[in-house]
């Protein structure tokens, strides 16, 4: 019988579900035998406070993100939600037993904290040796993942790996090998297939802008500011998410006979946008970014939310992949200064080859496969 592997991502459109896939898919890549499924922890054990958790979420970063920068990883709140969680745990005990017990999987990965938690608390009652591995898709560690059953963390720099430490992680439970991205991204794609297929010229600037999954910030405002420029042309490649009211405004937004717009719901093939583009405009999630670094694309990060996006942000521009501007309305200025006299771009190109880790989920996946 092949080998079984678990894997608990929450969120079909987010960035832990990506994750998960590329390690899905990384792991298929090692041996094609293993038998593998994919789990929404949510959907599993509480569909609806599921529902209401994304929910909160949303509009919390959406109205007040400045809320969402004192929420997480504040150890008064993480204190005062314990009870909760282990209530919770209790709660979804049967259910995991149920499933970990039929599956009996070789390994379980987990890329967000509240399945490794559910995990943990099974390996714990039970005491099933199950090697489970946390995949951290952020540069900010923070609390809710830390249980003594995780036997691998898998952090995407050396910074996550000290904040780690500083809370009481072994060392040599940690491993440094990057935010998991599918083969897609660590393949080069033929660009000039990709720019027929749009309708790119491939000798003007492309510039893909995008707000995660959800389409979040003021992407209209972005891509307002560029159709209001006579004199620079730019070719612009703008991904909606999931936000089906933004990319109907965006779509009634776009003049007629306007060919430098594209504008595109959720797509699949992102990797082939940003393997014609020059540059991207997009928030600072772990994921896109983590993507973006994969091919070699620089970034504009614009107001990352407090928290985990602040600190990728940190990590971008510091390395010098990524340039941070907080205020909308000098966005275009800051573009138009890219692409003018300078080998800035070029510079940001080639420290995003050096941050970018593209074999990620390979070496993931081959924890289990190989063993750790």
């Amino acid at each position: 019988m092949s080998k079984q592997v678990l894997l608990f991502y929450i969120s079909r459109y987010s960035g832990h579900f990506r994750a998960a896939e590329a390690i899905r898919n990384a792991l298929l890549e090692l041996d094609g035998s293993l038998g593998i499924e994919m789990i929404d922890a949510f959907d599993y054990a509480n569909p609806v406070l599921g529902r209401i958790i994304t929910r909160a979420y949303l509009e919390i970063i959406k109205k007040k993100p400045d809320l969402w920068g004192n929420i997480y990883d504040n150890p008064d709140v993480l204190k005062k939600a314990r009870k909760a969680r282990e209530a919770l745990h209790k709660y979804n005990k049967p259910k995991m037993k149920r499933l970990l017990d039929a599956f009996a999987p070789e390994g379980v990965y987990c890329t967000q904290a509240f399945p490794c938690g559910m995990v943990a608390d099974y390996k714990k009652t039970y005491g099933n040796n199950v090697p489970l591995i946390g995949v951290l898709t952020d540069h900010a560690p923070h609390s809710y993942w830390l249980f003594d059953e995780v036997d691998i963390y898998v952090v995407p720099s050396k910074k996550s790996a000290d904040i780690l430490e500083q809370k009481g992680v072994p060392p040599e439970k940690i491993r440094i090998y990057g935010i998991p991205v599918d083969s897609g991204f660590r393949r080069e794609h033929e660009k000039d297939r990709i720019r027929a297929d749009y309708g790119l010229l491939s000798e003007r600037p492309t510039v893909l802008i995008m707000g995660g999954s959800q389409g979040l910030g003021d992407m209209e405002g972005v891509v307002r500011s560029f159709l209001g420029d006579r004199e620079h042309c730019y070719q612009l490649l703008v991904v909606t998410g999931t936000n089906r009211r933004l990319y109907k405004r965006l779509t009634g937004l776009i003049p007629s006979g306007n060919d430098l717009v594209r504008v595109f719901p959720y797509i699949e093939n992102i990797e082939e946008l940003m393997e014609v583009s020059d540059i991207i405009i997009t928030k600072a999630g772990g994921m896109t970014t983590a993507e973006t670094l994969a091919k070699r694309l620089p970034m504009l990060i614009v107001n990352p939310i407090p928290g985990q996006e602040r600190m990728n942000t940190e990590h971008l521009v510091a390395g010098g992949a990524a340039l941070a501007v907080r205020d909308y309305n000098k966005i275009h200025d800051v573009i138009n200064e890219l692409f003018g006299p300078g080998d800035t771009l070029k510079r940001m190109k080639e420290n995003a080859e050096r941050l970018a880790m593209p074999d990620s989920a390979l070496k993931i996946g081959e924890l289990v496969v190989k063993g750790f």
